[in-house]
């Protein structure tokens, strides 16, 4: 029986908000699942897959959150603005989203986390470049920065600030396995 994707995500994210990434495994998964080990290696053959699926999930969210968030009437200091916000309500929602993307060992598995990690990236660089030139073009934004340096440090700040929400989480889940200890 094949375990559906949207279950596989869900038990994941669960693993990665109650315990953390590194106890992200095929074999924790299928207790989640309530599956045995081999019913599951069928689907995943290592723990990088799952890590696949949550981020090819992310690059989906990404884009359709990117498309829908084009707003060609607006200026591009609002455009900027709704960007920012959309994507914090984002993180708020699936906040896991953060795990994958700060943990700075994800970088060093399987090539195709490196290249879903950089797509992502590309895409959201890409996004606020338009952005920028586009405020430029329109005098909006007055700077001699390079756009692509601009771009760089508005999603260093951003980054810096959702670091911030994260170590939150962090703090939490802490504190619930102390709880948990005590009892």
């Amino acid at each position: 029986m094949e375990t559906q994707q949207n279950e596989i995500i869900e038990k994941a994210a669960g693993i990665i908000m109650n315990s953390g990434i590194d106890e992200l495994t095929v074999h924790n998964l299928a207790g989640k699942l309530e599956l045995e080990d081999n019913q599951l290696y069928q689907q995943l053959k290592k723990d990088d897959d799952i890590l696949l699926i949550l981020l090819l999930s992310f690059e989906s969210d990404m884009v359709d959150f990117l498309r829908g968030t084009k707003q060609s009437s607006e200026t591009p200091e609002n455009e900027l603005k709704i960007l920012f916000k959309k994507l914090y309500f984002l993180f708020l929602q699936k906040p896991y989203y953060l795990d994958l993307i700060f943990d700075k060992k994800l970088k060093d598995r399987d090539e195709s986390i490196r290249n879903s990690l950089l797509r992502i990236r590309e895409m959201t660089e890409n996004y606020l470049t338009e952005i920028i030139n586009k405020g430029k073009s329109e005098n909006n934004f007055k700077t001699t920065v390079a756009t692509k340096v601009l771009a760089n440090k508005i999603l260093a700040g951003f980054r810096i600030f959702m670091k911030d929400e994260q170590r939150f989480h962090e703090v939490i889940l802490e504190m619930k396995k102390l709880k948990t200890s005590k009892d």
